[in-house]
């Protein structure tokens, strides 16, 4: 065996310009797939956890009818349900916010107690958040989103600083406790021209007892969000159906997305194991090219003893040894890029192992099967015929 190759890697360096072409034409091809997979899956990845840190991974309660309420009784009734976790109240309103009553950013308001941010994930980057005792007090405070404070202060950290806020039609000042950073900065960075700046602040600020916007609710995963669903829509009903609640499966549409990314991603991967075969028929031109040039060495082999299993071994064991050498060559330069790509983003990309096993794999298997075509080829010849050759 040790002989054989030898024997094999003999017959590629004195060919190597051939050799190292295809091994290139390999490598490219499993370097591409892997990085696009690599790349794919980093995406999915990044949008699951965006939703999710904006609160995209449970239910939204809303009233799309005046003549219904959400307050205090419809919050006992949801919390009743089997399957709900955390509910958090609030209420929305876009508003101003004022530096010096003379500045103002646009932005939207949350009207919050200090259950939000079990439901809502807010990265805490200065001070704290809303808690109990500012819910309990009325207290005039707020967190800000970090686009916010820049904008109005030029610099993220401005706890303890005032901003006055536009509300029922008066201007009150209120205390800055905290800033934070709304989910992983990638939805903001996508939709910035779309979506204000956020605000965060106690509910009982505004009104001490407020009609709520918007309920948001955490699932505990004993039930699926559509069982939840149902249940909620029961509570507030009761047995009879109605209108003038909508409740939104944010979960349900997660999953949705995250199946849709996924299908992209496997297109992307199937595009990109086109290259693979092409890859593949370069290994069945070089092999002919190599079995036409070495037709006097096949009858040599087989007027001494060679059988046929023997030349088609030595045929095949090069076209495996090419595919071998040009998917480990493509799997280095596809680790080396995608920590390239990350060292420059600044982002956690990695290559999945099971791609990596598979491509490599599939790579392998790829030059078998393109191999033994010129391999069985040549254990054909005769060797009187090849010989005349």
């Amino acid at each position: 065996m040790q002989n054989k190759f030898g024997f094999t890697l003999k017959c590629l360096w004195e060919n190597r310009l051939r050799f190292f072409l295809t091994v290139l034409s390999i490598s490219v091809g499993v370097a591409s797939v892997l990085t696009v997979n690599a790349i794919s899956d980093y995406g999915v990845q990044a949008v699951s956890a965006e939703l999710d840190s904006l609160g995209m991974n449970g239910l939204i309660v809303s009233r799309d009818s005046s003549s219904v309420e959400l307050g205090e009784d419809e919050l006992e009734k949801i919390c009743s349900v089997q399957g709900v976790a955390e509910i958090a109240p609030v209420t929305v309103n876009t508003s101003k916010v004022y530096l010096n009553n003379a500045d103002n950013s646009p932005a939207m308001i949350w009207g919050i107690d200090e259950r939000t941010a079990d439901v809502v994930s807010f990265e805490l980057l200065y001070g704290r958040l809303i808690n109990k005792s500012d819910i309990m007090s009325n207290n005039k405070v707020c967190i800000l989103d970090r686009a916010l404070a820049e904008s109005l202060y030029g610099r993220e950290n401005i706890v303890g600083n005032c901003v006055d806020l536009l509300c029922n039609s008066s201007v009150e000042s209120f205390e800055v406790v905290g800033i934070v950073q709304t989910g992983k900065g990638i939805m903001q960075s996508v939709m910035g021209n779309y979506f204000p700046a956020f605000l965060y602040a106690p509910y009982t600020s505004f009104s001490a007892s407020p009609n709520f916007d918007q309920f948001f609710l955490k699932l505990d995963g004993s039930r699926t969000s559509e069982e939840i669903t149902d249940s909620v829509k029961k509570a507030l009903y009761g047995e009879v159906s109605g209108d003038g609640y909508t409740v939104t499966d944010l979960a349900g549409q997660k999953g949705t997305l995250k199946s849709m990314l996924n299908i992209v991603t496997t297109v992307l991967t199937v595009i990109g194991s086109v290259s693979l075969v092409v890859s593949g028929i370069s290994i069945i031109n070089i092999m002919l090219i190599s079995v036409n040039e070495r037709i006097r060495e096949i009858g040599i082999k087989k007027s001494i003893g060679a059988t046929s299993g023997d030349i088609l071994l030595d045929f095949l064991s090069e076209a495996v040894f090419i595919s071998s050498v040009g998917t480990l060559t493509g799997l280095l330069a596809a680790v080396l890029f995608i920590n390239a790509i990350s060292l420059v983003l600044n982002i956690k990309m990695r290559i999945n192992a099971a791609s990596a096993v598979t491509a490599v794999a599939l790579s392998v298997v790829l030059g078998m099967l393109f191999g033994i075509i010129p391999a069985y080829k040549a254990s054909k010849f005769r060797p009187v015929e090849a010989l005349r050759r």
